[in-house]
């Protein structure tokens, strides 16, 4: 893909430097370029004189060589001319006419950037299965590298699962709910350029539930379920599963919220089981289907990565599993990153969620963590100071 669409994108290939950066030794301020040994015993009340014979723009460089006695103008980023090893800047400098005086001695390589300074010809940039990040498009830029060879990214089918459910739009009936996991999960995963259709909603029926099954495997490589993974009359979709020869890998997670969360493989399919709760959706989007997905596209690293942040108010943990609290993470004056706790906390609780930047994740076990308590944080939203 060309290099101005392969951000986000991960790395087929190692990315090695082509030529040196800078490709050409270069001022680094504005000043004079010079030959270092003609200055050596340079004093105020004996300087050097030389003379100035041309100038090294940026994008137009002194065509000849650098005799001794002589020095050329040079803008910052300008070519340094053969023969100079060195750049006196115009604040130490001082000029009568077409003369250069210089009153010490000027060191060799003084206030220049060495070709290759920044990268060598033929190094390691990045290797396969690195995910390309705003950070690497300068160098790459600069280096010329595009195309540049990326994996391709694993399509999605999504289906939800209750015959409770209406669209988000749609008035409210009695004993309805409306369905907001298709449209996070769709916006989830369509921001991080992941190919995604939601296929509708599965009623709490086995034979409908089964042909959508059927349509959404067929349509992509990953499946995304949510709702009807528990042990309820009407949670058809382990057993819809089943119907179709899925072969479910695990069912139940010892953590909270999102212990029903389920995974199968239907010939080269995966499928993700996620339960109906909007708070069990994230957090099993997060810990389970973005990583996944991640490793299909190729990277390298594909795990959540959790930050360590002080707990500004005191938490009880009653439950043993592990536990995901929706929290603010904000950075103090201090510059510490601080996890708040939402004052409540529920699998179903949508404002909760709308409160939180992140999570809290507390591993398995109970107890109590007082405020002050340093604990590992797995961010939704960035984190801005």
């Amino acid at each position: 893909m060309d290099l101005a669409q392969s951000i986000g994108r991960v790395l087929a290939e190692n990315v090695v430097a082509p030529h040196d950066l800078p490709s050409f030794d270069n001022a680094a301020m504005d000043g004079y370029a010079l030959r270092s040994q003609d200055t050596q015993g340079a004093a105020s009340e004996s300087p050097v004189r030389l003379r100035v014979v041309g100038e090294s723009a940026a994008g137009k460089p002194y065509p000849r060589s650098l005799g001794a006695g002589e020095a050329v103008a040079i803008s910052t980023g300008a070519p340094v001319p053969e023969g100079a090893n060195a750049v006196l800047p115009v604040e130490d400098a001082r000029v009568e006419g077409e003369t250069l005086i210089c009153s010490q001695p000027v060191r060799e390589g003084s206030h220049i950037r060495p070709k290759g300074q920044d990268v060598s010809a033929g190094s390691l940039l990045l290797s396969a299965g690195t995910r390309l990040r705003l950070q690497h498009l300068g160098m790459l830029a600069a280096l010329g590298l595009t195309p540049l060879a990326v994996y391709r990214r694993p399509r999605v089918s999504l289906v939800v699962s209750g015959s409770e459910l209406l669209p988000y739009d749609a008035p409210l009936q009695p004993g309805k709910i409306r369905d907001t996991n298709s449209l996070l999960l769709r916006e989830w995963l369509t921001r991080r350029g992941i190919p995604t259709r939601f296929l509708g909603v599965a009623p709490d029926e086995m034979d409908a539930t089964v042909r959508l099954l059927e349509c959404a495997m067929e349509e992509a490589e990953v499946v995304v379920l949510t709702g009807g993974v528990s042990v309820g009359e009407h949670d058809l979709i382990k057993p819809a599963l089943e119907r179709l020869g899925a072969r479910i890998l695990f069912w139940r997670v010892n953590m909270k919220p999102g212990k029903p969360i389920l995974f199968a493989r239907w010939q080269e399919r995966a499928v993700f089981g996620l339960p109906g709760n909007p708070l069990a959706v994230v957090v099993g989007v997060l810990n389970f289907v973005l990583p996944y997905l991640a490793a299909l596209e190729g990277e390298a690293e594909p795990l959540p990565r959790c930050l360590t942040a002080r707990l500004n108010a005191p938490v009880r943990k009653r439950e043993t599993r592990a536990e995901f609290l929706t929290a603010r993470l904000f950075v103090d004056e201090a510059g510490s990153l601080v996890a708040e706790p939402t004052p409540q906390q529920g699998s179903a609780l949508l404002g909760s969620l709308a409160m939180a930047n992140g999570f809290v994740y507390l591993p398995g076990g109970s107890g109590d963590y007082p405020a002050g308590a340093l604990v590992d944080v797995l961010p939704v939203l960035e984190v801005i100071p």
